[in-house]
């Protein structure tokens, strides 16, 4: 009976590996994405996102100047759709590939349009932030970070990341070769172990600012008292990845047993 036990043990190993594996990279290559509303005027505007499985959400809707959360992580392609005042907007986006993705409604030239944008990842200790430029009726824009000039703009244009120190910063925007400021954000937080995006919104009736959302946050290197808090939406490793991670530790612990259990057999034979 040795190695028919012997056997077991090993097949434990591999196929738990694998299974395990599998549902792990499953949990972590995945995509979500929300929506922000920059159409100045129109009523408020909702995303429903498709799967490829045929599994279809739409996200809570929301006003000028606002997000939605993130959906719910899917696996494969999505297809996403605007909807404002129940009607699509702009036509559909197909997109897929593991990370977060922001889709901005907005208007061009008084045509609809949406803009997928994806967002970029957190790395612990650094603060990253980008500018995107989605003011309805400004061709380019000057940014400004704490009255420093980071160079133009185009609408729907997204800067590249950047690291900057963390703390409070003074976000701003202008027209090129203007003196003044056309808004101002005073009182922006930037912080450590994020990454966020500055949407500059507005025109049309609508006064134009600075949309400030959070992309991504990396996961705490000590786990809190809660014991998996910081592991789920905040952008770190999941928390079904945290959980198949220990399912799989256990697993391979068992295996261990079983052979240690067969070896101690054998000395007793």
């Amino acid at each position: 009976m040795r190695r028919p036990i012997k056997r077991v043990a090993l097949c434990i190993i591999v196929s738990m590996s694998i299974l395990l594996s599998a549902a792990a990279a499953e949990a972590l290559a995945a995509t979500e994405v929300r929506i922000l509303h920059a159409v100045p005027g129109a009523a408020k505007a909702e995303l429903k996102v498709e799967g490829a499985e045929g599994e279809a959400t739409t996200l809570p809707p929301v006003g000028f100047g606002e997000a939605s959360e993130y959906s719910s992580p899917q696996a494969g392609s999505v297809t996403a759709t605007v909807l404002v005042d129940g009607r699509p907007f702009a036509g559909t986006t197909e997109f897929g590939g593991d990370g977060r993705y922001t889709i901005v409604a907005s208007l061009k030239a008084d045509s609809e349009i949406v803009t997928l944008y994806e967002d970029g990842r957190a790395v612990a200790g650094k603060t990253r932030w980008r500018v995107v430029h989605a003011a309805a009726e400004l061709d380019t824009a000057e940014v400004m970070l704490d009255g420093r000039s980071l160079g133009e703009l185009g609408r729907g244009e997204e800067a590249d990341y950047s690291t900057v120190e963390p703390g409070v910063h003074t976000i701003g925007a202008r027209r090129p070769g203007e003196e003044g400021a056309l808004v101002e954000s005073p009182d922006v937080s930037l912080v450590a172990g994020t990454a966020q995006t500055a949407y500059l919104v507005g025109s049309g009736g609508e006064p134009t600012r600075f949309t400030v959302l959070q992309d991504d946050a990396s996961a705490p290197s000590v786990a809190p008292a809660t014991g998996l808090g910081g592991l789920g939406d905040d952008g770190g490793p999941s928390w079904r990845a945290a959980l198949l991670a220990a399912a799989l530790a256990g697993a391979l612990g068992g295996a261990a047993y079983a052979g240690a259990n067969v070896r101690h057999h054998r000395r007793r034979s």
